[in-house]
């Protein structure tokens, strides 16, 4: 390997969070588990292409594929895994932790003061949250992406919002 490759390799390496492999078979068992639970319902693999089980076993099979491709593109990429506790420092990140408090409030608050005012404060409190800047542009794409689920939602299919 020349100085080059192993620069480039080095800055990959520093680059890729530590914990990959970890995450990536966690995700493996979970993805295992709802592909065996589609495989239950009538679909693609068993000869209906129309039935309930075809969408589920298709997505199933396409991220028990994509992860299989991750894992193998860390392998020959020379990827080193890190520890257990590098896993949680990556997961557990400020952002990470902002994102999982706001969620948990908003579950808490949007049967008390309904679905539009919650969602838009949730929407308005995590974007200033992460990053604190242009406090109107985020009230601002809140409330866009309010308006257009309450069209969507409310006037086109006609759903009752929470």
């Amino acid at each position: 390997m020349s100085e080059h490759e192993e620069n480039v390799s080095a800055a990959a390496d520093n680059a890729r969070p530590k914990g990959e492999y970890k995450m990536i078979l966690l995700l493996l068992v979970i993805c295992v588990a709802l592909f065996a639970d589609s495989l239950r319902s009538e679909g693609i693999f068993q000869g209906q292409s129309a039935g309930p089980g075809s969408i589920p076993q298709l997505v199933g099979a396409a991220t028990l594929l994509i992860l299989a491709g991750l894992a193998i593109q860390f392998f020959r990429q020379g990827y080193r895994e890190g520890s257990f506790a590098d896993l949680m420092h990556h997961l557990f990140n400020r952002d990470v932790v902002i994102l999982l408090i706001t969620l948990s409030i908003y579950g808490f608050i949007v049967e008390t003061i309904h679905f539009i005012p919650a969602t838009f404060l949730f929407l308005v409190a995590t974007m200033y949250l992460l990053d604190p800047k242009k406090l109107w542009l985020k009230i601002a794409v809140s409330a866009g992406t309010l308006a257009g689920l309450y069209l969507i939602f409310s006037t086109l299919f006609q759903v009752v919002l929470p």
